[in-house]
C-alpha cells in the first residue's frame, strides 16, 4: 500500500499569506498609527503649554517691572534719591527732612500700579537711620529694635527677586528685591529694601488651567519652588534639568528638559519661560497627557485590523481565480504530456503570465515531437557518417602507403633527393592529419620546419640556405602552436629571396625578458615598405580585398594572441632591398 505524503497547495499558501500579511500591517498600522498620535498630541501640548506660560509671564513680568522700578526710584536718579541722600548724608538731620523724605516715598509708592503686591519698602544707612513705606495690614511697626530681624540691609547687600523668605515682622511671605542707594559721585549712601509678596506671582495663575499630574515650577536664581494655588512651597530636594531634544519649542526663549523631582519614579518633560533674568516660570507634562484614549484607540485599531481582514479575504479571492484554478490546469496538461499526449491545448494560453507558461507548455509538446523525429534522422545520420568514416581512414593509410612505396623505390634507385622529399613530405602530411595538438613544444615544430625547408630546399637549390641560433637548448622545451613558423618561412621565400634570386634565413630562438621567448625568423631578401608592414597585421576593412600571403601572416599573429593573449604575437621590421626581420614573442610555457 502506498503512502500518500500531504502536499501543500498553492491556494492554501495564498490563504496563510494574507492571514500573515494581515496581522502584520495591522500591527504596523497600529504601531505607527500610535507613535504619529503620541507625537502629534505631545506637540501640540508642549505647544500649547508654551503658549500659557508665556501669556502668564508677561503679565509678571510687567508687575516685577513695576516693582524693581519702585525700589530704583530711591536708588538713583530721581527726586526720592536727592532727598534721601541729603537725609543720609546729613550729620544733624531734622526731622522735617525725614518727613519730607517718607512722603516723597509714599507718594512714589501710591502711584506705582503694582504697588498693592509692595509688602513693605524701606530705605536704611545702616547707621540708625531708616524710613519705611507699608502697606496697610497686619504687622509689626519697624523700630530700632526690631530692624536687625530684617536681613539684607547690611551696606554689601544686593538681592534681585532670588528667594521667598518669610517676612520677620508679619505672618506673609514674600520676595525681596535689595538694591544700593547712590548718592554724590556714585557712591554707596544705603541700601534700599522692597519687599513684594509672592501673590504678585500666584494672582495671575489663579484661572491657570493646569492638567492633572503636572506641576507648576518657579525658579528664583538657584532656589526652585512649587506652586499649589496661593502658596509657593519650597522644594527640598535640588535637581538638574536635562535637556530634551527630541521636540523642538516654538519660540527661541522657551526650554525643554528633563526633570525628576523628589517624589516621582519617573522624569517628566518640562516646558519653562523666562519671566525675566533669575525668574523663570516651568510646568511639567505627565507622561499620561501624551498617550491616546484608550476607549477611542480600541475602536480605531478595531476598525483598522476589520478593514485589513476584508481586504485580505478579497485578495485571497482573486488570487485563487487568478492563480490557483490556472495552476490546476498546466498541472493536468503537464500529467497529460507524460503519459505521452502531445496535442496542442489551447485552453491554457490566458492572457496573463501564467497563458505564457502555458504557451511555453505547448510549445515544449511541439519541440518534443520535433525532437524525437530528429532523433531519428540523427541516428540514420550517424550511421551514414560512421560508414564514411570507416572509408575515409583507408585514404590516408592508402597515401602513406604510397608515399613509402616512393621512397623505397628512389632508395634502390639511388634517387636520393628523391626519397628524402618524399620522407619529410609523409611526416608533413602525417603530423597535419594525425596530430590534434593546439600547442606542441619548439623542438617538434623546428623538425618540422626543416621538413618544410628540405623540400623547398630541392625545389630552389642552393640559392636558399636556412641557419637556426638557438641561446639555450632548454627553450627548445617552451610550448608553440603548430604550424607557426612554416608560414613565416614561406613567406621569407617567396616573397623575400625568391624576387631576389638568391638569400638566406637566419632563426633565432632566445630568451627574452624574465619568462619569455623571442623566436626570430630573419631573410637578407627584398624587404618591405613601411606601408606594407601596417596593411600585413591590420585587419582589413569591408569589402577592401587582401593579398593572399598577409592571411598567413595574420593568421599567426591572431593565433598566438588568443593562445597567449594580447601582450604576445608577431611583430615585422623591414627595410626595402636589405631584409625582413618577423619576430615571435611568446611566454614560456612548458604544459597547457
Amino acid at each position: 500500500m502506498l503512502n500518500t505524503v500531504r502536499k501543500s497547495t498553492i491556494k492554501s499558501r495564498i490563504i496563510l499569506l494574507m492571514a500573515v500579511f494581515a496581522l502584520l500591517i495591522a500591527s504596523l498600522l497600529s504601531f505607527f498609527s500610535y507613535e504619529l498620535i503620541t507625537y502629534y498630541q505631545r506637540k501640540t501640548t508642549i505647544q500649547a503649554t508654551e503658549f500659557n506660560l508665556q501669556l502668564v509671564s508677561h503679565i509678571i513680568e510687567q508687575d516685577l517691572i513695576d516693582l524693581s522700578s519702585l525700589a530704583m526710584t530711591c536708588s538713583t536718579n530721581s527726586s526720592t534719591n536727592t532727598l534721601i541722600t541729603d537725609y543720609f548724608s546729613s550729620p544733624k538731620a531734622s526731622s522735617k527732612e525725614a518727613v519730607n523724605v517718607f512722603n516723597s516715598m509714599q507718594q512714589d509708592f501710591l502711584n506705582n500700579r503694582s504697588n498693592s503686591y509692595a509688602r513693605r519698602l524701606i530705605v536704611t544707612d545702616s547707621n540708625g537711620k531708616f524710613l519705611q513705606v507699608d502697606k496697610t495690614g497686619t504687622s509689626v511697626p519697624l523700630t530700632i529694635h526690631n530692624i536687625g530681624q530684617i536681613t539684607g540691609l547690611s551696606n554689601d547687600a544686593e538681592e534681585k527677586w532670588d528667594r521667598v523668605i518669610k517676612d520677620p515682622l508679619s505672618n506673609t511671605n514674600g520676595i525681596p528685591f535689595v538694591f544700593p542707594i547712590y548718592g554724590k559721585g556714585a557712591s554707596r549712601v544705603g541700601t534700599v529694601y522692597l519687599l513684594a509678596n509672592t501673590t504678585v506671582i500666584t494672582d495671575k495663575l489663579k484661572g491657570y488651567s493646569l492638567p492633572k499630574n503636572s506641576r507648576l515650577l518657579l525658579t528664583l536664581g538657584n532656589h526652585h519652588y512649587q506652586l499649589i494655588g496661593d502658596q509657593v512651597i519650597a522644594i527640598a530636594e535640588p535637581y538638574e534639568p536635562v535637556a530634551y531634544t527630541n521636540d523642538k519649542p516654538v519660540g527661541p526663549q522657551t526650554e525643554l528638559s528633563m526633570v525628576k523631582l523628589e517624589d516621582e519614579k519617573e522624569s517628566h518633560i518640562v516646558v519653562s519661560y523666562p519671566v525675566r533674568s533669575g525668574v523663570i516660570l516651568s510646568q511639567t507634562l505627565s507622561n499620561d497627557l501624551f498617550a491616546p484614549k484608550t476607549n477611542i484607540w480600541i475602536l480605531v485599531m478595531l476598525g483598522v485590523c476589520l478593514l485589513v481582514i476584508v481586504l485580505s479575504a478579497i485578495i485571497t479571492l482573486y488570487l485563487t481565480r487568478t492563480i490557483s484554478l490556472p495552476v490546476e490546469k498546466l498541472k493536468k496538461r503537464i500529467d497529460k504530456i507524460a503519459q505521452g499526449n502531445f496535442l496542442l491545448d489551447r485552453n491554457i494560453e490566458w492572457n496573463s503570465e501564467l497563458g505564457d507558461v502555458g504557451r511555453g507548455i505547448n510549445r515544449l509538446s511541439q519541440d518534443i515531437v520535433a525532437l524525437m523525429d530528429s532523433r531519428l534522422a540523427d541516428e540514420k545520420q550517424k550511421q551514414e557518417l560512421e560508414y564514411r568514416m570507416l572509408q575515409s581512414q583507408i585514404n590516408p593509410h592508402f597515401l602513406y602507403n604510397t608515399l613509402n612505396s616512393i621512397k623505397w623505390m628512389a632508395t634502390i634507385q639511388n634517387a636520393t633527393g628523391i626519397a628524402e622529399m618524399t620522407t619529410s613530405l609523409s611526416r608533413l602530411l602525417r603530423s597535419i592529419a594525425k596530430d590534434n595538438r593546439r600547442l606542441m613544444p619548439l623542438k617538434d615544430e623546428l623538425s618540422l620546419l626543416d621538413d618544410y625547408f628540405l623540400i623547398q630546399k630541392y625545389r630552389y637549390g642552393s640559392t636558399v640556405s636556412m641557419v637556426k641560433e638557438i641561446d639555450n637548448e632548454e627553450l627548445l622545451t617552451g610550448l608553440i602552436p603548430r604550424f607557426t613558423l612554416q608560414p613565416l618561412v614561406e613567406n621569407a621565400i617567396f616573397h623575400g629571396i625568391e624576387p631576389k634570386g638568391r638569400g638566406e634565413i637566419l632563426i633565432k630562438v632566445a630568451k627574452s625578458g624574465f619568462a619569455d621567448i623571442l623566436v626570430t625568423i630573419e631573410d637578407n631578401g627584398v624587404g618591405m615598405k613601411e606601408e606594407e608592414i601596417s596593411t600585413i597585421l591590420s585587419n582589413p576593412g569591408d569589402g577592401s580585398k587582401e593579398m593572399p600571403e598577409n592571411i598567413g601572416l595574420r593568421s599567426v599573429n591572431e593565433r598566438l594572441r588568443l593562445a597567449f593573449g594580447d601582450n604576445y604575437g608577431l611583430s615585422i621590421e623591414s627595410e626595402s632591398g636589405q631584409y625582413t626581420r618577423m619576430k615571435i614573442l611568446l611566454p614560456f610555457l612548458q604544459k597547457e
